[in-house]
């Protein structure tokens, strides 16, 4: 059985006496227990009156994962993200979170990598959670707040956090709380959209303001930015990556691979590409 724990209480959840059922929860008696199990069998940790207004899925997956699961740009992150794990992970039973996992693609990929990996998947919208329990099976789901993850001090060796850093209005408070379930020396991966990629900085050289990539987007940064985030929260960048991605147009090609020639050598680390993958890991000393 996993550990959950609640933070507030500064202990480990007892299974029996703290999780009621969803119906429960839902009602006046609720608010005796610290969670609920969903009838499908996996966790809810978001307070009652919370699931409806957080469910972004409820009519549809608002960012089409699913029927886009074989574009360039999903097996792009799929396979980056898993190559970082490999590169700064060592041996097999590695405790992993997908932090943010929506219906749960990623995760399955990260399993289905390596048997012996422990996975579990956190997002705040019940109906993802619904989808990735019934399509996704030997892998811990649940539905929780980000920011206030079930789950012990120093428990993950590795905490993904995959195209959200993108979506949150305040990325340091959710770095102290990964640090928090971060094992000491444990690493963490963030994949999130370059603001100055290569598509931006032609928009800015025409006199033309930056564009987001999506409109649910609450900011997008610069590799630096990312960078001394990482570094006030307590990371070690270990390696900032993002495959080159050849253009449709051969004239943008040329144009993008003069960008690159100019960017090396004025020793620039900044990166064109459309997203940039961060591999940290957590000192010790970090909260």
């Amino acid at each position: 059985m996993n550990t959950y724990y609640n933070e507030k209480e500064q202990r480990t959840l007892d299974m029996s006496k703290d999780i009621c059922s969803l119906d429960t929860w839902r009602s006046e008696k609720g608010k005796d227990f610290l969670a609920a199990k969903h009838p499908n069998g996996y966790y809810v940790f978001i307070p009652p009156e919370a699931i409806v207004m957080s469910d972004e899925y409820a009519k549809d997956d608002p960012y089409s994962v699913a029927d886009n699961i074989n574009s360039n740009f999903h097996q792009r992150r799929f396979n980056s993200t898993v190559a970082l794990i490999k590169e700064f992970t060592k041996g097999d039973n590695i405790r992993i979170l997908d932090l943010g996992c929506g219906e749960g693609h990623l995760t399955d990929v990260i399993k289905k990598e390596n048997s012996t990996y422990e996975v579990f998947g956190l997002d705040y919208a019940i109906t993802a959670i619904d989808y990735a329990v019934e399509k996704f099976k030997d892998i811990d789901f649940v539905v929780a707040d980000a920011y206030k993850p079930p789950y012990p001090d120093n428990y993950f060796d590795v905490v993904i956090c995959n195209n959200i850093w993108e979506h949150v209005p305040d990325p340091l408070s959710l770095l102290s709380v990964i640090s928090r379930i971060t094992k000491n020396n444990g690493l963490l991966i963030i994949s999130t959209p370059s603001r100055y990629r290569f598509g931006n900085t032609l928009r800015i050289l025409a006199g033309v303001g930056t564009k987001f990539v999506s409109k649910l987007h609450v900011t997008e940064y610069s590799v630096g930015q990312v960078q001394e985030q990482l570094k006030w929260g307590g990371y070690e960048v270990v390696k900032v990556y993002s495959p080159i991605i050849k253009e449709k147009n051969i004239f943008f090609t040329l144009l993008k691979r003069i960008f690159y020639l100019f960017l090396k050598i004025i020793r620039s680390k900044h990166i064109l590409e459309s997203t940039v993958f961060y591999a940290a890991t957590k000192n010790q000393q970090s909260v």
